[in-house]
């Protein structure tokens, strides 16, 4: 696996866990960075479960959605799954105001949350 700025990435039982290690995702910069790894870890590792946890991010742009996006996309291609995790409630709010939260995201509160619904 590769060496990434802005996440960690692990594998739990065939689930891959994604960490976002940055608190601020907001500049753009930092977004396309973050974007451009996220891409990369699915390309080169083609999980077929992945979690991306937010535990630590303090704010987060709306702009991450597109990367999440993408990612789930390109996961979908191959038949894998995608949950996020861990978000503090603002950033959760935002999700669920822009009617993504249940419908094109899988958001749990906790990473033992997402991994027990993907081994179900």
């Amino acid at each position: 696996m590769a060496d990434f700025q802005h996440l960690s990435v692990q594998t739990d039982d065939g689930v891959t866990i994604v960490q976002v290690l940055t608190p601020k995702l907001s500049e753009s910069l930092v977004v396309a960075e973050f974007q451009d790894e996220l891409l990369k870890m699915i390309d080169d590792d083609s999980p077929q479960s992945v979690v991306v946890s937010f535990k630590g991010v303090l704010h987060c742009s709306t702009a991450i959605i597109n990367g999440l996006l993408r990612a789930k996309k390109q996961l979908q291609a191959n038949d894998a799954q995608l949950r996020l995790c861990g978000m503090e409630q603002v950033i959760r709010e935002a999700y669920q105001m822009l009617h993504l939260e249940g419908t094109v995201f899988d958001i749990d509160d906790t990473l033992a949350e997402s991994l027990a619904a993907l081994r179900g």
